[in-house]
């Protein structure tokens, strides 16, 4: 029993650092295997990761001239 919770744990773990990475750089498979393995330190390197298609935001105060 103890096992199975112990994988559970991980999957957990893993599942979150999936939807974190799934939009950036690091990619879903990378942000799966750093958030089951290192967990929350995990979570946050996905997290400073570059997002992928970024909208570019454009000075807006200068769109008459």
């Amino acid at each position: 029993m103890e096992g199975f919770v112990f994988f559970l744990l991980i999957a957990i773990r893993g599942g979150i650092g999936y939807l974190i990475g799934r939009n950036r750089t690091i990619g879903g498979g990378w942000a799966f295997l750093l958030g089951a393995v290192l967990g929350l330190i995990g979570w946050i390197i996905a997290l400073c990761s570059k997002k992928n298609n970024a909208p570019h935001f454009d000075d807006m105060s200068k769109k008459g001239e």
